[in-house]
């Protein structure tokens, strides 16, 4: 039934079904179970509508014949599967959606604000942008940096409207009062060191905010009643417990966990798992934790699952993607297990006992954070104690064990 529904699915206006699609039909044909293609093919905004459209359309098979389709993550699973399969060539995705996301964002706004902000998008954040993409550097939270800073950046503007204030007279007193009512400063203080250097506005001092100490952290009983769940509670989901079981060991962010492949996982007699520039020997219930999640990795959706399996210890829910850290600390937080101070308590803890210089080749952080790290665990651990003690009804406080922020 399968073969003959897809015989017929994408017909182009001559009746064929184009060549292009070829890999797509033969992998689609060895599903294991032929209800879940079916049902994809049945989606009215699904990937399978819109391939449908645009071969009926004629359209090439291309990235911007996609980007041309509505919205929604059927397109975007539909894409993921093309780019793994070899049909369309491997792009960057959270970079190539800025632009329309830029396009859409600046049109509501008033034409000398939409001017302004457009060339401060395009020759600076997307330029940098772009060239960090090319290192392989651009990740979703990098272009969720760059809307904060459009949005922050339009409101700013707003703000000076609101004010009756002209970019060209801004003073200093006017950015201390934008500072007394708002809270962003990062992304307002690049917008105005590139609107001095254009002759826009004079130059002008955003003060950096004085950052906090790391104030969240688990008692030593937390932290180890945390790091037991993960290893044997057989009701948390795998990916979550792989996830708690790293952080609260290794102090890794989300961000690394995400991308760990399984090949990062040595199976030789003492197993090991590569984070920084050494390998790091793993406990053998964590490398027991970690080889289930690496013989249960699947696709979540129906075509990613039938497509060849990449190498990805957490695989994302499109063909060829792993988990995106958002979700994975997402399904921290519903099951009980922030990302700061799981990850806080492990950083503090291992700071206590090994140099900066090991902390950081060990971890893959850099030699600035480990060096903080070590400090603050060289610290009067009372000012610790006594807080965490506030924090912790039961009094069961320890001694030298992780904090957090």
């Amino acid at each position: 039934m399968l073969r003959d529904r897809l015989t017929t699915e994408f017909l182009n206006s001559h009746g064929e079904v184009p060549s292009e699609i070829g890999p797509l039909i033969e992998i689609l044909l060895r599903a294991p179970r032929a209800r879940s293609i079916l049902v994809w093919l049945d989606k009215p905004r699904g990937g399978a509508a819109c391939l449908r459209r645009l071969i009926h359309d004629d359209l090439p098979l291309t990235h911007e014949a996609l980007d041309s389709a509505v919205p929604g993550q059927g397109p975007a699973l539909l894409r993921a599967t093309l780019v793994h399969l070899g049909v369309l060539p491997p792009r960057n995705e959270p970079l190539a959606g800025l632009q329309p996301w830029l396009e859409r964002t600046l049109s509501p706004l008033p034409a000398q604000h939409r001017r302004t902000l457009r060339i401060y998008a395009e020759w600076s954040l997307l330029r940098r942008a772009r060239r960090r993409a090319t290192q392989g550097r651009f990740t979703p939270g990098s272009a969720a940096s760059i809307r904060n800073a459009v949005r922050s950046t339009a409101a700013f503007l707003t703000w000076l409207d609101e004010h009756s204030i002209p970019l060209a007279s801004l003073t200093q007193s006017d950015i201390d009062m934008w500072l007394s009512e708002k809270r962003d400063r990062q992304h307002i203080r690049l917008f105005l060191r590139w609107a001095h250097l254009r002759r826009l506005t004079g130059d002008h001092e955003i003060p950096d905010r004085q950052r906090d100490e790391p104030h969240r952290w688990w008692s030593q009983s937390e932290h180890w009643t945390h790091l037991r769940r993960c290893l044997h509670d057989d009701a948390l989901p795998l990916e979550v417990r792989v996830t708690g079981a790293l952080m609260l060991l290794y102090g890794m962010p989300i961000t690394r966990i995400a991308v760990l492949t399984r090949s990062d996982i040595t199976t030789s007699s003492t197993p090991h798992l590569r984070i920084g520039e050494h390998p790091v020997a793993l406990p053998p219930a964590v490398h027991q934790l970690l080889q289930l999640q690496a013989e249960h990795a699947v696709q979540h959706s129906a075509v990613g699952r039938v497509t060849t399996r990449p190498g990805w210890l957490l695989p994302g829910y499109a063909a060829g993607t792993h988990h995106s850290a958002a979700i994975l600390a997402r399904k921290m937080r519903l099951h009980g297990l922030p990302a700061r101070p799981s990850r806080n308590t492990a950083l503090l803890a291992l700071a206590a006992d090994l140099p900066a210089s090991v902390l950081s080749d060990t971890l893959g952080i850099s030699i600035s954070a480990a060096l903080q790290w070590t400090r603050r665990a060289a610290r009067d651990w009372n000012v610790y104690l006594v807080a965490r003690t506030a924090s912790d009804p039961t009094g069961d406080c320890g001694s030298r064990d992780g904090q957090g922020r």
